[in-house]
This record gives C-alpha cells, structure tokens and sequence, in this order.
C-alpha cells in the first residue's frame, strides 16, 4: 500500500496502485505524486500540514504549498488519539506525538482525547 497525493487538489489517498485519474475537483484530471508506502510513523508537512502514515519519511514530491513538503517524524502510530489545541490536528499514537513544528506556529501542543 503506497500514499498518493493529487497536485491539483491535494488529496491523499493509500492504494495499492496509482489511483484513477477521473476528475478532479480543480479541474481536468488528478495528477498523482506517490509518496511512498504505508507504514507505522506519523508524517506531518511543515508547509502543506498533510499528515501521512507512513514506513520512512515520505517523498518530497510536490508540496501545494510550493515546492516541496518538507516532513516531520511524529512518533509511531498507535491506539490513543491525541489532538493538538492549536491547530486541531488528531493523531493515532502510541504516547505523545513530537511536538514537532505546528502549521499554527511554533510547535505542537498535544493532549490525549
């Protein structure tokens, strides 16, 4: 299972293969980028705030942000949820996701739901 991300849109799906074209919200069809394989960390972007699971840190393909993402270890994906108060970003987690950096400013602040 692999992670894909239109370029035009900026959905992330997990397929096995490269998912249809078919239409894309902004227009034409959807150009996906893969950003790698599924796997047990939690990934965030710095510049997009896309949050992947993934096995290794994902491609930094094509961010929607410009350029490319630029990506954060979060910690191991696990069974307790965690939300950040500043940005309201949910996490499966194992225990306390990184503070990492926060797309609302400086870092993370998380509490456990």
């Amino acid at each position: 299972m692999k992670n894909y991300q239109c370029r035009k849109c900026a959905q992330v799906l997990q397929s096995e293969s490269s998912p249809s074209s078919g239409t894309c919200p902004k227009g034409g069809s959807h150009n996906w980028d893969n950003l790698g394989n599924v796997g047990k960390k939690n990934y965030q972007c710095r510049k997009c705030g896309q949050v992947l699971q993934s096995e290794s840190s994902p491609s930094s393909g094509y961010c929607p942000s410009g350029n490319s993402h630029n990506w954060d270890n979060l910690g191991n994906v696990g069974n307790n949820n965690y939300q950040c108060r500043k940005c309201g970003q949910v996490l499966k987690s194992e225990s306390s996701p990184s503070s990492g950096y926060c797309p609302n400013g400086n870092s993370h602040n998380w509490s456990k739901l």
